[in-house]
């Protein structure tokens, strides 16, 4: 089986160590923009985060595609032939840690503690009202994910609020009496760009955001007016459009914005590759593929 690794921006180094250990005869190429297509356009099939420009409609043998991550959406790439399955890796790790991110930034928010860090910077030893978090929170997206946010929010004491697209809810109904909105959807053209100027202004005054899902849902300049103009009280931005964050990015210098590099949670190399090892075994057997993607869904 001949396998190519499109890991990059990640290091393909741990996949190839662990595949070089678990299936040695396999033949393995990592993907280089120096390359000629001639190393690995006869690839049978991808372990990858995302297709570079040119490369899917040049692999003529491609018989599977597998993501590293539960988002696949950099991978269904309108070169890709219909016919070419394509997997995700699901990891229950991952959710619980993104669930932790989430609910971490949103215990930031209600328990107000920007307040008491700059009052520590000011050396001022000053006390504020403050009950027990009870805010409403609306989460975008109730796949694995969504739900263990809303699970871990409730337990916390948030009262939440779930929303998803098949639902016929509409998206601004939900997010009216929220004062926190999680974004944890899968990105498709419907989803793309869903949190816009319009949806960001008919959430309460000195609400909340937290985007642990991808950059693409948000318009980024959207977001900072509301962040500008006060509309927004805080934000928390995992995700952004570009990937890493260029160092002139105005997302830096946003008021009450916290961004972190796509870390809210990560699966294991070791997950990644078992679940890339079945399938592949699956492949070789003529058995079904596990945890396919829904093609027309985009998930």
């Amino acid at each position: 089986m001949k396998i190519l690794l499109l890991t990059h921006p990640l290091s393909a180094e741990p996949y190839v160590e662990a595949l070089r250990r678990l299936r040695p005869h396999d033949e393995l190429t990592v993907w280089s923009r120096e390359q000629p297509a001639s190393q690995w356009a006869d690839a049978d099939v991808v372990l990858g985060w995302r297709f570079p420009a040119g490369v899917a409609e040049a692999m003529s043998r491609l018989r599977w595609v597998c993501s590293v991550a539960a988002g696949v959406e950099k991978l269904l790439v309108p070169e890709l032939p219909a016919s070419v399955p394509v997997s995700r890796i699901i990891d229950p790790d991952q959710a619980l840690g993104i669930a932790q991110y989430v609910t971490a930034m949103a215990l930031r928010f209600a328990r107000e503690l920007p307040r008491y860090e700059q009052q520590q910077r000011e050396r001022l030893w000053a006390r504020h009202p403050m009950a027990a978090a009870r805010h409403r929170v609306c989460v975008l997206g109730q796949g694995a994910t969504g739900q263990a946010i809303s699970r871990m929010l409730s337990a916390c004491g948030f009262v939440v609020d779930g929303w998803r697209r098949s639902q016929g809810r509409p998206l601004h109904e939900a997010l009216r009496e929220a004062r926190i909105v999680v974004c944890a959807l899968p990105l498709t053209p419907e989803t793309s760009g869903l949190i816009d100027r319009a949806a960001l202004a008919v959430m309460p005054r000195a609400a909340a955001f937290i985007n642990i899902a991808r950059g693409a849902h948000v318009v980024e300049e959207d977001l900072l007016a509301a962040l500008r103009s006060g509309h927004l009280a805080f934000a928390a931005l995992d995700v952004q459009v570009h990937e890493p964050l260029p160092p002139d990015s105005p997302l830096w210098d946003a008021p009450n914005l916290i961004i972190t590099p796509h870390i809210a949670a990560q699966s294991s190399v070791d997950t990644i590759v078992a679940q890339f090892i079945e399938g592949l075994e699956a492949l070789e057997s003529g058995h079904p593929l596990p945890r396919l993607v829904d093609r027309q869904l985009g998930y």
